[in-house]
């Protein structure tokens, strides 16, 4: 017997207007909750309408407030069965299962509606969240093909969200194991048509390179010695398309990660060597060699060659060349069109741009724009923070600026996160801007403004926003408290700021590396990077173990901004918040705190007040040195 829709089983107008009458009724109560009589109330609605998801949603959040875990899982389960996408109820049930230590059966919970409702984004949104720090302990093919499915969905996350997971997944396959096993390049060469048809068969590790860099020495040694063997050892001159398939992934990988692996002599012997057959087989117009193009490719950027222009690409090489030649011809004609709010003159700025204009940072491939808009104090409420009474409730049109915006990532993010909202993004590199002017009219986005300048000149614009936004921007200015102090100058007041600073004590790793590795001789050249890099990979010491906790490791401006960057200040917790006091800022919260840090904090400083207290979130850091290893990142308001 099929079962009937909700208006069916509700089978006039009249009945219809009661249901969503009361459904109303109940989310009040749900959202206030100060009767004595809500639980009865709900219970009474969900036994009337036993179809409706909404009920049992309503029910489960209910006992979720009052702290009854298992009856707030069960009808939460429930609403899920009815309504795979209630994204209420998914959030909620998977908060719950998560504070619960109860991973797997929200991972279980979540497949099961994948299943039954496998197109909406709003399950592959729950269910990402709730992988992305899994640590997998066998490999499945199920699992590996909703990765996929993940990462087909172009735009829903950054695929460096998810990368920690496939890596523990893809480090469970055990023919995949036994290939990265193998000790040398020449017994590599000699299995190269094994080593083969074991990448051939799985996809999720081909799919996944041709979006991220991969971070994680194993599969780097694979993927080089891959790399290689192709160069020196395959018959580039025999046909095969699977062949060249998994030639353009790993081209694809290599670009992405800004060739990181460098090359050694022969290889760069060889690679003059293919360049001039290339390069003749076209003047002759000889038959295309395209694996050898392919495999070009994967140690120099295709548009480096005027000839890469004037080819009729084949079609499964089609995203090989759009992304190594004709994205990067679209950015340079871009370039001036990109408005300008003054000369950079400061010193700093200047090696500051110049180090960006040469390594755009970062060559992105998806972003994660597939989420809801929301207004100023939903977006404060999601991140955990606390904020004083504003009038920001009422802003329909805010205006929100992106300082130091990169290659669009931010800006883009910013734009579709905040509702209704105008943003200013502005960055000293063209390169950078360049690139996130195109990907933000790829993705037809229209409410960003992109401006080329200096921070130092903000104040020219004559405009005060609701918002700023600044991460891993100011730690790279010559004096960092002028350029917060500018930024503040353009906040309105009640305004709001996101910030993120290195930590002094998450940093000191990298601070010993260079002291017992040396710095290296500016100018800084791609080739001192590799060279330094390979010199850590050969130590194989305690300064790789270091280095490889950070994924900017393995991948080239990535590193460069890591550990060679022309300008970059570190801070403790009391500095900032000596700052903060010295610029009349209030400190309103780090961002996006789990439940177990909360825990900890507020135990060490007496009460959950101290969330608020950079002085109890020193004391935190001090026993968690590594906690803040990316950045800083919180949020500050200006009280008047």
């Amino acid at each position: 017997m099929i079962d009937k829709t909700p208006f069916e089983k509700i089978n006039d107008d009249k009945k219809v207007r009661l249901f969503y009458q009361q459904l109303q009724t109940m989310v009040e109560l749900c959202s206030s909750d100060h009767s004595e009589d809500t639980l009865e109330k709900i219970a009474a609605f969900s036994n009337e309408y036993p179809w409706s998801s909404n009920g049992y949603a309503l029910l489960g959040i209910t006992y979720s407030k009052r702290s009854f875990f298992d009856a707030a899982l069960t009808n939460l389960q429930k609403a899920l069965l009815l309504s795979p996408i209630d994204e209420t109820a998914l959030t909620c049930f998977r908060a719950l299962l998560q504070d619960r230590g109860r991973h797997g059966d929200g991972i279980t919970i979540l497949e099961r509606c994948i299943s039954i409702n496998p197109v909406d984004p709003t399950i592959w949104q729950q269910y990402w969240q709730s992988v992305k720090s899994i640590t997998y302990e066998k490999y499945t093919e199920a699992t590996a093909s909703r990765f996929i499915k993940i990462l087909e969905k172009n735009n829903l996350i950054r695929p460096s969200q998810i990368i920690s997971p496939i890596i523990s997944l893809l480090e469970k396959k055990q023919n995949l194991v036994e290939i990265s096993r193998i000790e040398t390049q020449s017994s590599f060469n000699s299995e190269l048509k094994r080593v083969i048809s074991i990448l051939l068969e799985t996809p999720l590790l081909l799919k996944i390179i041709e979006l991220c860099p991969m971070p994680n020495i194993v599969f780097e040694i694979l993927l080089r010695r891959l790399r290689k063997a192709f160069l020196l050892h395959d018959n580039l001159e025999m046909p095969n398309d699977n062949y060249l398939a998994l030639q353009c992934s790993l081209a694809l990988h290599c670009f992405t990660n800004e060739y990181i692996y460098g090359e050694d002599k022969e290889e760069t012997q060889k690679l003059k060597q293919l360049e001039k057959f290339i390069s003749d087989a076209l003047s002759e117009d000889e038959i295309l060699p395209w694996r050898h193009i392919a495999c070009l490719a994967s140690y120099r950027p295709l548009n480096n060659f005027d000839w890469s222009r004037n080819l009729t690409v084949p079609v499964h090489m089609d995203n090989l060349f759009l992304r190594q030649v004709y994205n990067i011809d679209c950015e340079v004609c871009l370039r001036d069109s990109i408005s300008t709010i003054g000369i950079i003159r400061e010193d700093t700025s200047l090696a500051v741009k110049d180090q960006y204009e040469d390594s755009p940072y970062p060559r992105w491939v998806n972003i994660g724009v597939l989420q809801k808009s929301m207004t100023i104090p939903a977006i404060a409420n999601l991140a955990g923070i606390q904020t004083l009474p504003s009038e920001l409730d009422a802003s329909n049109q805010p205006e929100i600026l992106v300082a130091g915006c990169g290659t669009g990532q931010h800006s883009i993010e910013a734009a579709v996160r905040y509702a209704n909202a105008h943003i200013t993004a502005i960055d000293l590199s063209l390169s950078s801007l360049s690139f996130a002017s195109r990907r933000t009219k790829e993705l037809n986005i229209k409410n960003i403004k992109y401006l080329h300048g200096d921070i130092l000149d903000l104040t020219s614009l004559k405009t005060e926003f609701d918002v700023i936004e600044t991460t891993g921007v100011l730690h790279h200015m010559s004096d960092p408290m002028l350029g917060w102090r500018i930024l503040k100058s353009c906040l309105k007041p009640k305004g709001l700021m996101r910030v993120g600073l290195y930590s002094s004590l998450a940093r000191a790793d990298l601070s010993e590396v260079k002291e017992k590795m040396g710095e290296l001789e500016r100018p800084i050249t791609n080739k001192k990077i590799y060279d330094y890099r390979n010199r850590v990979l050969d130590n194989a010491g305690v300064e790789f173990e270091k280095l490889a906790r950070y994924p900017d490791f393995f991948s080239t401006s990535e590193l460069r901004d890591l550990l060679f960057h022309v300008q970059e200040h570190t801070f403790t917790l009391i500095e900032i918040k000596n700052m903060l006091n010295e610029l009349d800022l209030v400190f309103c919260g780090f961002e996006t705190v789990d439940e177990k840090t909360k825990e900890a904090v507020s135990a060490g400083g007496g009460g959950p007040e101290s969330l608020l207290s950079l002085d109890a979130w020193h004391n935190f850091e001090q026993s968690n040195p590594h906690y803040f290893s990316g950045m800083y990142t919180f949020w500050v308001q200006r009280p008047d």
